[in-house]
């Protein structure tokens, strides 16, 4: 039996990429693997503070600790970090371990959120080990090119199978490679919503009056007015993302889940009326779900990772670039291509990864 590890982003208290870990480390252990273990190494990035306020920064580290409990009861990880893997040799002693080495998905091969670190291109696997990308998703210029081409040029010769995540990519990682790069799905949408039961954590305010789900990582006073406007049409209450908007923004029956954990987070989108969202995985879940949702995003560099997966998916027309219209908005639709188109991406996309996974294994 196969010993995997992944090497991922799952270190940022983000719904995303925790879910994403969780959802390609289930899929490998659905696939046989004896060992589906993800790598405890954290780049040297820069940390945030997020809020000013003494009272949202109590309320963020209690979010925290509950990223870590899932951490540590979900992803199988006793501890977050090994500070030892900042040694190169204990690093390849550590990969050393396992016959595939997985680095994937979210935007592992983004300067932004891996600091482009060589792990992240398996710098350190055993020659012995296969070398999978998994969904890996790259930040491109507008003419195609990556934030650091000589890095890819370096390692991905050395990789056994390619994938990302955007189809968009495709034709520039294969620049890199002799491989056939395949464009994926999201790990995420490799599992059914019933896959995520275990998960999900539900309270009072996701069992009251129905809700319009605003789940926006960016702060954009168009939103608002937006997420306003639509919950008015629906007749829905809102509960939103923003911790420190003021309250009087909203109506006053709004809450707010930004502290939420991602159990809870998966309450909330399970039990929405509707979904609104500039985000990739609020996207995903939406339509895990199957709840109306509306994706909206003016930001060049979000444009391609949320369209291709939405046109992919026979889904394009919830998403929007300009919502000065609300004639679109209906909180009704059809999941019925959806479902048809997603068994195929599902079935090539796991092929590929059960491929990968035991074409070097004896």
């Amino acid at each position: 039996m196969v010993k995997a590890v992944i090497a991922t982003l799952h270190f940022y208290n983000n719904f995303g990429s925790v879910l994403q870990a969780y959802a390609l480390r289930r899929t490998l252990q659905k696939l046989g693997a004896e060992k589906a273990d993800i790598l405890p190494y954290r780049p040297a990035l820069p940390e945030y503070q997020y809020f000013q306020e003494a009272r949202l920064q109590q309320q963020y580290r209690e979010k925290c600790r509950k990223f870590q409990e899932f951490r540590r009861r979900h992803l199988g990880m006793e501890q977050e970090t090994d500070d030892s893997l900042d040694d190169e040799e204990k690093l390849s002693r550590s990969l050393g371990k396992y016959d595939v080495c997985i680095v994937g998905s979210d935007i592992v091969w983004g300067k932004e959120f891996s600091g482009l670190d060589p792990v992240y291109f398996l710098k350190c696997a055993s020659p012995d080990s296969s070398r999978i990308s998994y969904a890996a998703s790259v930040i491109l210029d507008q003419l195609g090119y990556t934030e650091a081409d000589a890095l890819f040029a370096e390692y991905l010769p050395d990789f056994d199978a390619v994938s990302v995540r955007e189809i968009s990519a495709v034709q520039s990682i294969q620049r890199f490679t002799k491989k056939k790069v395949s464009a994926v799905l999201d790990p995420t949408l490799l599992l059914e919503a019933e896959d995520y039961d275990g998960l999900v954590l539900e309270n009072d305010e996701m069992k009251s009056a129905p809700y319009l789900l605003a789940y926006f990582l960016t702060h954009d006073p168009a939103v608002v007015d937006y997420t306003n406007m639509m919950a008015r049409k629906l007749g829905l209450r809102v509960i939103h993302y923003f911790a420190d908007y003021p309250g009087r923004v909203f109506p006053q029956n709004a809450g707010c889940f930004a502290f939420a954990g991602p159990g809870e987070f998966l309450g909330y989108v399970k039990n929405a009326a509707c979904v609104f969202t500039n985000s990739f995985h609020g996207t995903c879940f939406s339509m895990i779900y199957r709840k109306p949702f509306y994706t909206y995003t003016a930001k060049r560099a979000m444009l391609s990772r949320v369209k291709d997966m939405v046109s992919g998916l026979g889904m394009e027309n919830r998403f929007f670039t300009d919502f000065r219209d609300m004639t679109e908005v209906t909180g009704q639709i059809d999941y019925t291509k959806f479902g048809r188109k997603l068994e195929k991406a599902r079935n090539e996309s796991v092929s590929f990864l059960r491929n990968a996974l035991y074409s070097n294994i004896i």
